[in-house]
């Protein structure tokens, strides 16, 4: 077992649970076994590029979905693959109210919540501690 062998199964694999398949019920979709299934999210078993293809319909994604072979412990690069298999099941009028209401939380987040006015003793002439001290 090579390491890409290990790491498109182990992508296959988090793309299946992602869908919420058990392996019986991919292994169903494509007309395999389950134990099949098994190794090739083990990396015991190379699929041939017909089965991936299979594979890759049968959980919903483009066969190159399946070939982005990113550090999974990468937090930014997980966050990139739930924004995209989020949107992958959107229509285009969907994905685009999810752009706008995404920039628009962005835009208002690095803007800063508003925030009430600080209390300043220069410019008010009392302090939080200053009007303590004149109602005792």
């Amino acid at each position: 077992m090579t390491n890409l062998e290990k790491r498109l199964g182990q992508r296959i694999a988090r793309q299946r649970k992602a869908v919420g398949f058990t392996q019986a019920q991919l292994a169903e979709r494509v007309a395999v076994e389950p134990e099949t299934i098994s190794r090739i999210e083990t990396g015991t078993r190379v699929p041939s590029l017909d089965l991936i293809a299979l594979i890759g319909e049968a959980l919903g994604v483009d066969l190159h979905e399946l070939f982005r072979l990113h550090d999974p412990d990468d937090p930014r690069h997980r966050a990139v693959e739930r924004l995209s298999w989020f949107v992958a099941r959107l229509s285009p009028a969907e994905i685009e109210l999810v752009m706008n209401v995404g920039a628009a939380v962005l835009k208002f987040a690095r803007q800063g919540a508003p925030r009430p006015p600080a209390k300043d003793s220069s410019s008010s002439g009392t302090s939080d501690s200053a009007e303590g001290r004149i109602g005792s």
